[in-house]
C-alpha cells in the first residue's frame, strides 16, 4: 500500500487575498467600468469596455419582456379567434351535408 506512505500535501494557498477594510474606512467602492483588451494575434485587436447596469435598465429590459409576451399572446389569440368561424363553418356544412341526404 504505497498510497498510504506518501506526505501529506500542504493545503493550497488562495488565489485571491481578503480586502482588509480599516475601521473608519468606507465600504467596498463600487465596480465601475471594467476594460479588456482583446487581439486575434496579428497586431490588431480592440478595447472591451464592460459596464454595470442601472435600475433603468432592468426596467426597460422587463418593459421590452413584457411587450414582446403580449405581442406573442396576441398572434397567438388572433390565431384562435381566426379558427373560430372557420370551425363553425365547416360544423354547418358537415351538418347541412347529412341534412341534405335525409329523404
Amino acid at each position: 500500500m504505497g498510497g498510504m506512505s506518501d506526505p501529506p500535501m500542504p493545503p493550497e494557498r488562495p488565489k485571491v487575498e481578503p480586502e482588509i477594510i480599516l475601521p473608519g474606512e468606507p465600504g467596498p467602492r463600487p465596480r465601475g467600468a471594467s476594460w479588456m483588451w482583446v487581439s486575434s494575434g496579428r497586431g490588431q485587436g480592440r478595447t472591451l469596455r464592460f459596464e454595470t447596469r442601472g435600475p433603468l435598465s432592468l426596467v426597460t429590459a422587463l418593459l421590452m419582456l413584457g411587450l414582446g409576451s403580449a405581442v406573442v399572446l396576441a398572434l397567438l389569440l388572433g390565431l384562435v379567434l381566426l379558427w373560430i368561424p372557420v370551425s363553425i363553418a365547416i360544423a354547418a356544412a358537415i351538418l347541412w351535408s347529412f341534412l341534405r341526404r335525409r329523404p
